[in-house]
């Protein structure tokens, strides 16, 4: 196996990986908008009248991200780029609120109410996936690969 074969099959993982992660994420977060609408509000980052608006565009912004991963490859670097950008802002919420010491779900796999509080496992979560989104743009422009097709 060569080093660029190599390459494309990290590339390929990553991408499933992060397609799982976007996907898993948003499906939870558009089935129970209210409880995700109620997990943005406990974090306490955003005025009331912006906790609605942004309960409902992450969770489609999620999704759409990682449609556009599994099935529109001309779009694929971008949406690693968007998928990134959420990464870092659900992580710098959760590092906000552990520093703040509230105890409570982040709401990005699930707001049941038995669902673990966050924690720093959920900043290191974060942290692997924006990891992932990366390597997978390193790796695609150092090498000059496409990024794989997952389907």
């Amino acid at each position: 196996m060569t080093s660029d074969q190599k390459v494309y099959r990290f590339a390929y993982w990553f991408a499933c990986l992060i397609v799982a992660a976007t996907l898993l994420s948003g499906y939870h977060k558009i089935l129970y908008p209210a409880d995700f609408a109620l997990s943005v509000y406990r974090f306490h980052l955003l005025p009331d009248f912006l906790v609605n608006i942004a309960s409902l565009y992450f969770q489609w912004l999620e999704i759409v991200c990682g449609i556009v991963l599994l099935f529109i490859p001309k779009f694929r670097v971008a949406a690693l780029w968007i998928a990134g950008g959420l990464l870092v802002v659900f992580s710098g919420a959760i590092g906000i609120s552990l520093v703040r010491g509230t105890a409570f779900s982040c709401g990005c796999f699930s707001n049941a109410p038995d669902a673990l509080p966050m924690s720093g496992m959920s900043l290191a979560r974060n942290g692997a996936l924006l990891a992932l989104c990366g390597l997978a743009l390193y790796a695609q422009r150092k090498w000059r690969i496409k990024l794989p097709d997952i389907m």
